[in-house]
């Protein structure tokens, strides 16, 4: 074997395994805005319901890149932004900056709150506030909407809005507008 041939051989052994990863990146990114652990929560019910996606608390804009959707779990947790070794004014930031890359690329934005009236409260209400108006659509765990905030916003805005009386149905009804998109 000639050492051009040796050289593109062993060129295309080290591309084969890069161009894997690349081809494994899930169409659906799950990521948090306020880092509580809800995210992780929407995550692991939408890939029980069969959607493969792909979770980083942490998403930035560049993680859109190749993907259809951003599902964005909204709800602080100051353990968690401890952990992280952020503050809400950061958080605040990325978040901002990854709805505005998302809409930009046109890929889906899919607002989610599941932590109920807990997390309504607070340092949550900012990330509630910062994503709800800006997604194209919303699955909202009914007893996190006992103030009709999310209806309102879904109606002002003409956003979709999916409410539901347990959390568990959270995969069953994302797989289903991923699957209409």
């Amino acid at each position: 074997m000639t050492f051009t041939a040796r050289l593109a051989l062993a060129v295309a052994l080290l591309l084969v395994p890069v161009a894997a990863l690349a081809q494994d990146k899930a169409a659906v990114l799950v990521t948090s805005s306020g880092q509580a652990l809800d995210a992780f929560t929407v995550k692991t019910l939408l890939g029980r319901a069969g959607v493969a996606n792909d979770y980083d608390p942490h998403a930035r804009a560049a993680d859109l890149d190749g993907r259809s959707a951003v599902v964005i779990a909204v709800g602080a947790s100051v353990k968690g932004f401890g952990a992280a070794g952020i503050t809400a004014e950061t958080e605040n930031e990325r978040t901002t900056a990854l709805l505005d890359a998302a809409k930009a690329a046109g890929v889906k934005i899919i607002g989610v709150h599941i932590g109920g009236a807990e997390r309504r409260q607070g340092l949550s209400e900012q990330f509630v506030q910062l994503v709800a108006p800006r997604a194209d659509s919303l699955v909202v765990w009914k007893t996190g909407n006992a103030d009709g905030y999310f209806d309102t916003v879904a109606a002002e805005k003409n956003i979709p809005i999916t409410q539901i009386d347990k959390l568990t149905e959270v995969g069953p009804v994302l797989a289903g507008e991923l699957a209409a998109q």
